[in-house]
């Protein structure tokens, strides 16, 4: 928690005013102190109060003195009103002084949460000794010694059950006739010389008693003396005795193991049997390593302690036997998952082909439900070719990464520990990796990769760096929805042989037999060095696969990408090339998505590497295949979630590339021509979303325009508006205000970074103000002869107030209905001030592409330190430049406000200017992680004076804007669909998605608090529209708040018409407004893809979970017709009921409106007509461009 103390300097009784701090140049100018209070340090900051006035002085001798016929004439002691402090509460005390308080807290959202936890746990803590009192109650019951209820003699009640709730005390026997099937439940045994309850196993309840197999807990008949057994469960080690059954089955006596398997106790060995373990104990483990990341040992220890928490060392040591067993019993649930203990790759009845055609036999892993499998989830060939401006609707989408936490060490073993999943999942087999490993590990190609930049895969080809390792991580393949495919292990380093090995692998999963052409999706992969890795990526594939005909043709056709977190470490080339978002048809394909699984993963590789090489093949598999399973039965939620978000998104840079659109109007058709491809010509790369003219602006050639600029405002000042004598008066005060606040910019950047030239620069300022301030005060004596002049001090003239009208106005010494000569000199400062207003917005606008271009050219032109500290001042003169001219502007702005020009709170005809109004993403730069979701100030797009929505519902038709916007739910199931969603184990209750702790992500969350994407009039527009930009719950309606429209600096009726004269800024602005339109256009198109995508997968969800449900119920009936009814069959039928309520519960989220659902395209019934309802509502939705002769770009793809 930060803590800000806001600490006054020597607070005076009687005027609140804020002493000097000795610490800053300008010693008269008010200041405050900031103390930051962090958990590791305290931190004091000294600030100028914003638009304070200067501490009072002694009159000088050349100040007038006449006498005033008035107080309203006289100049008071009344402190000027500044803007507050954005932390600062309103007071009574002088809004241009420091507040005078410290706080500590959190935000508001977090201190309601936090008080709600405070609160809950203070319920607690009231009943502290109630709950203390109960708790020890349970080590005693008051029927104990008194007469069982069985009412056999001397049978009393003195053991007792604490794994049963709410049991009675029983007698020894009673007890035992209730526990024969709970043989794992602790009994509390009274011990009557020390009077306490001791824990005890069943067969030390009574002597002689042991576990009984084969007669529902009873003791067989035949059964030998009970033999020792170690029986392990939830609640801990149970070192107890077992009785097998002697009776025989066909004349034959079963066997031991197969009697602990039939009674839920799976066997720690099939020749002696002397341990065993619950199932539910083994599914516990199997949940409890998967989500909690725990390791065996740690497991064991804690079965050791619920069994004896203090005598641990004396409970049976199981982990060597566990290790085994768990292992085994996970994979033989793989097997039974998966369907191959139910022969799922034998044709069901009836059917001449597999189930799932084009999976390799005896496939254990599990197939994303989402991405495309022919002849599963879509058709095997469309009846239609889809257009390829859609073929993101059929694309396969994968991405390659290594991690290296993933290793293993060397082990002292022989090597016979062979995976028990050994090519039948995630990694390849052993043997064929083994020699796979000794031909083909780093090509001398690949380590003279084009591209050097400093990227992890591209520097350890073949580095020897890991040596002190058998594996030095993995390379995983997995698709875009976080779906693992492929692991290989690494050998030395992120060599790209074995990448192209992982493409292979994860390919032949939907790929064996290979699907012919009519049936191959289009397939895109994305690596952290796919620049240097594709460039020999077919050849890599044909000598290490030389038969595999197929994969060579998949790669042949395969696009790329560079994943948007690594593409900014590579060179410029590079990020022109291969970012994804200038692609067609990538919808928001970041390529990431293997990062996530290694969040996921990464907590496992220390326990991982220390195994043997088998056993952290199955361990991997066995989590990653739990990470697989969970992310698909919630797939359907999932791009539920992705397609509502990319609904928003989309509207909102559609409106965006409109608005951009509408100002250049002229330019748009030719560009909309221009090839989207980046294309490179003697040696350069050149694309239309970059600039491309590489000379860029140095500071000097932008303080030259900045220069040049004020020199034509000062000329067209000087024709457009003659000046009197007055009004020349008043325009030098202004002038005179304008030398002041550059001083006082300086003098604050001379303090954070003392220079030489600085303070030169403050002292020639100082010495042309002081000659000015001499002028203007003596014709202020002309001006207001019995006004007493402000104070002056030569040292500091930048403090000296300038007595214009606005500032009499300010301090009450003058009111708006004065007298006729001070209504001209009122009327004189409002045309000069609002002169100063308009030309102030093109200033600022001058001031940011100044910046922006010393930033371009701080990339290009320098190098070495001096270099860098030389290019950082520079960078930092700009800052000031663009500080300064938003002050100015506000201070034009106040003082019309304190001429009664216009109200305080008006945003029309001149709105407040702030840092975040002139926010922009910088054309210069490259595109970087973030983008899609961070908007532009509405100042750098809307030029028309609309905010987002209303610019998205213009000239448009009625039609287009109902199809285009919310997605009714209304017409999306019949009246016989049960919406409800569908559970497996059935509950009284049933919970619903667990509440995150934070906001629920909204669109308005997503993007900046200075795009409005409400109506921007009034709630009641908003209310009377009848679209909106997200679907919302019919009948709910919230209410909007009003906020001020931000970034307006570059609306077109903000600038009067005017524009940037200086060539080479005005130059500079033309490119940067191009690559923008092509930028935004590009956003645009991605999340419509994305938009159309989510609800392709949405279909290929229900379709995958409707054929899961089909194999598995013509799994159970072939098994009923070879045996009957059993135990196998069964299982089937609960497996395809389990898929046919996921398909149920997809389809209620597919067609959900609430969730982004386009209402006409979830009534498709087919995968093709899907694909053409979406062809068919691009044709709708782009109208406008049409009427703006703008040329649909993805019809070019």
């Amino acid at each position: 928690m930060k803590v800000v103390g806001i600490r006054r300097r020597d607070r005076i009784a009687r005027a609140p005013v804020t002493q000097p701090s000795e610490t800053l140049f300008a010693t008269n100018v008010p200041s405050y102190t900031v103390t930051f209070h962090t958990d590791s340090a305290t931190e004091t900051e000294h600030h100028y109060v914003a638009n304070a006035s200067p501490l009072r002085k002694a009159p000088t001798s050349e100040a007038a003195t006449e006498q005033t016929d008035s107080p309203a004439e006289a100049e008071t002691d009344s402190p000027p009103e500044g803007p507050s402090l954005p932390f600062m509460d309103a007071t009574d005390e002088d809004s241009g002084a420091a507040p005078a308080y410290e706080t500590t807290g959190p935000s508001k959202d977090k201190a309601a949460a936090i008080r709600k936890s405070v609160t809950h746990m203070n319920e607690f803590r009231e009943k502290e000794a109630i709950f203390l009192q109960l708790l020890l109650s349970l080590h005693y019951s008051a029927q104990v010694l008194t007469p069982c209820s069985c009412g056999i003699d001397k049978h009393v009640r003195k053991v007792a059950c604490r794994d049963c709730l709410q049991a009675e005390l029983l007698c020894r026997q009673c007890w035992l006739n209730k526990h024969r099937t709970m043989p794992t439940h602790w009994a509390f045994v009274w011990k009557q010389n020390e009077r306490f309850f001791e824990k005890t196993d069943i067969c030390r309840v009574m002597s002689n008693t042991s576990i009984g197999l084969g007669h529902h807990g009873e003791r067989c008949p035949d059964a030998e003396l009970p033999q020792s057994f170690t029986l392990v469960d939830t609640n801990g080690i149970h070192a107890t005795q077992i009785s097998f059954c002697q009776c025989r089955r066909n004349g034959k006596r079963i066997e031991e193991y197969e009697q602990l398997t039939s009674a839920g106790i799976f066997p720690g060995s099939v020749t002696q049997a002397g341990t065993g373990y619950t199932v539910g104990l083994l599914d516990y483990y199997r949940q409890e390593r998967s989500q909690g990341k725990g390791s065996a040992y740690n497991f064991v220890l804690v079965l050791r302690r619920m069994a004896d928490p203090v005598f641990a060392g004396a409970v049976p040591n199981i982990y060597a036997n566990f290790l085994v067993i768990s292992r085994f019993y996970e994979y033989l649930q793989m097997v039974i998952q998966s369907g191959h203990a139910l022969d799922i790759d034998v044709p069901l009845l009836g059917k001449s082909d597999r189930p799932y055609p084009n999976r390799p036999n005896g496939f254990l892993g599990s197939i994303c439900t989402a991405c495309p499998e022919r002849g599963v989830n879509m058709p095997f060939i469309l009846k239609s070719p889809t257009p390829g401006y859609l073929c993101h609707l059929i694309a396969v989408f994968l991405t390659l990464d290594g991690n290296f936490k993933q290793n293993l060490f060397f082990k002292r073993d022989d090597g016979s520990d062979v995976a028990l999943t050994d090519g039948r999942m995630h990694f390849p087999l052993q043997v064929e990796y083994e020699e796979m490993v000794k031909n083909h590990v780093v090509a001398k190609e690949d380590t003279e990769v084009p591209c050097k930049a400093h990227i992890g895969s591209i520097r350890h080809q073949g580095s020897a760096k890991y040596g002190h390792v058998k594996r030095s991580g993995v390379v995983a393949s997995a698709c875009d929805h976080s779906v693992a495919g492929s692991f290989v292990d690494m050998l030395k380093g992120e060599a790209f042989a074995l990448g192209t090995y992982a493409q292979r692998e994860h390919l032949r999963h939907t790929n064996s037999p290979p699907h012919g052409p009519e049936s191959t999706s289009p397939h895109v992969y994305s690596y952290d060095s796919w620049c240097s890795f594709v460039v020999n990526m077919v050849k890599r594939a044909t000598d290490q696969f030389p038969e595999e005909k197929w994969l060579h043709t998949v790669l042949d056709k395969l696009e790329g990408q560079i994943p948007a977190d690594h593409i900014n470490g590579h060179g410029v080339d590079c990020q022109v090339v291969w970012q994804a978002v200038y692609f067609a048809c990538r919808a928001h394909f970041h390529g990431e998505t293997a990062e996530v699984l290694w969040a996921f993963l990464n907590g496992f590789g220390s326990s991982t590497r220390q195994m043997t090489e088998g056993a952290r093949h199955d361990t991997i598999n066995f989590i990653v295949d739990a990470w697989n399973r969970l992310k698909i039965v919630r797939q359907a939620e999932l791009s539920a979630d992705e397609r509502v978000e990319a609904l928003g998104l989309f509207e909102l840079h559609m409106a965006v590339l409109e608005d951009l659109s509408r100002q250049h109007p002229a330019e748009v058709p030719a560009w909309s021509r221009e090839s989207r491809v980046a294309t490179k010509s003697d040696g350069k790369i050149s694309s239309v979303y970059q600039h491309a003219n590489t000379k860029v602006l140095t500071i000097e050639s932008v303080l030259d325009s900045m220069i040049t600029e004020e020199r034509e405002k000062i000329r067209r000042e000087a024709a457009n508006q003659p000046r009197t004598s007055l009004a020349q008066w008043i325009h030098d005060g202004i002038g005179i205000q304008r030398q002041q606040i550059l001083l006082i910019a300086l003098l604050k950047s001379h303090k954070e970074h003392p220079l030489q030239d600085t303070w030169d620069t403050i002292s020639k300022l100082r010495d042309s103000l002081n000659a000015g301030l001499t002028t203007f005060r003596e014709r202020q004596l002309n001006v207001y002869p019995r006004l007493k002049l402000s104070g002056l001090d030569v040292d500091e003239p930048e403090l000296t107030a300038i007595q214009l009208p606005s500032y009499r106005m300010k301090h009450r010494q003058r009111s708006v209905d004065a007298d006729g000569e001070d209504a001209a000199l009122r009327e004189a400062e409002i045309k000069l001030r609002c002169s100063q207003a308009d030309n102030g917005i093109l200033a600022v606008q001058g001031a940011c592409l100044a910046l922006s271009a010393v930033n371009k050219a701080r990339e290009l032109d320098y190098r070495g330190q001096n270099g860098v500290t030389r290019s950082t001042r520079n960078r930092e003169k700009a800052e000031l430049m663009k500080t300064y001219e938003i002050t100015m502007y506000n201070i034009a702005r106040a003082a019309l406000v304190d001429l009664g020009h216009m109200h305080k709170d008006a945003v029309e005809p001149y709105p407040p200017l702030s840092i975040r109004d002139t926010r922009r993403k910088e054309t210069h730069l490259s595109r970087v992680k973030g983008d899609s979701r961070l908007f532009d100030g509405t100042a750098w797009y809307l030029q028309s004076g609309e905010t987002i929505s209303s610019a998205a519902m213009v000239s448009r038709p009625s039609a287009a804007v109902a199809s285009r916007l919310g997605p009714e739910e209304r017409d999306v199931g019949s009246e016989d669909d049960d919406d409800r969603l569908m559970a497996g184990t059935q509950t009284l209750k049933r919970a619903g998605p667990t509440p995150s702790n934070r906001a629920p992500k909204r669109l308005k969350d997503i993007i900046p608090d200075d795009v409005n994407v409400n109506s921007p009039s009034s709630s009641s527009e908003a209310e009377e529209s009848d679209t909106e930009m997200l679907p919302t719950k019919a009948g709910k309606k919230k209410k909007t708040s009003k906020k001020k429209p931000d970034g307006w600096i570059w609306l077109q009726n903000m600038t009067r018409g005017q524009k940037l004269s200086d060539g080479k800024l005005a130059e500079y602005k033309e490119e940067s407004d191009r690559v923008q339109w092509f930028r935004a256009e590009a956003e645009m198109y991605r999340w419509l893809e994305q938009y159309e995508q989510k609800h392709a997968e949405g279909f290929r969800v229900i379709e995958r979970f409707r054929r899961d449900s089909a194999v598995w119920a013509g799994l159970a009936e072939r098994e009923e017709q070879r045996n009957g009814v059993n135990g196998t069959s069964t299982y089937a039928r609960m497996q395809a009921a389990m898929h046919s309520r996921l398909e149920h519960n997809a389809r209620v989220t597919f067609k959900k409106g609430s969730l982004g659902a386009h209402h006409d395209w979830v009534s498709s019934s087919s995968f093709e007509e899907l694909v053409t309802k979406i062809d068919r509502w691009r044709e709708v939705v782009f109208t406008w461009m049409d009427d703006m002769d703008i040329e649909r770009a993805y019809k070019k793809f």
